[in-house]
């Protein structure tokens, strides 16, 4: 294995930034939505649960990518 360049290693660092960025944005994006979400699809599983129903997750990746 070969050691990098100054420059070699300046571009890696540079491209982990980014990368590390664009995951922190989508992941705050992730975490607003969730607290928006969460607690009422909790609370209508324990108003299932309450008149004796267990309501049950139906998902696909298709529901998560919009295909």
């Amino acid at each position: 294995m070969k050691k990098k360049t100054p420059a070699e290693l300046e571009k890696a660092k540079i491209a982990k930034a980014t990368r590390s960025l664009i995951r922190l944005k989508h992941s705050l994006a992730a975490d607003e939505e969730i607290n928006a979400v969460l607690p009422d699809t909790l609370d209508e599983f324990d108003e299932a649960l309450a008149r004796g129903q267990v309501k049950e997750l139906k998902a696909s990746i298709d529901d998560v990518l919009g295909d």
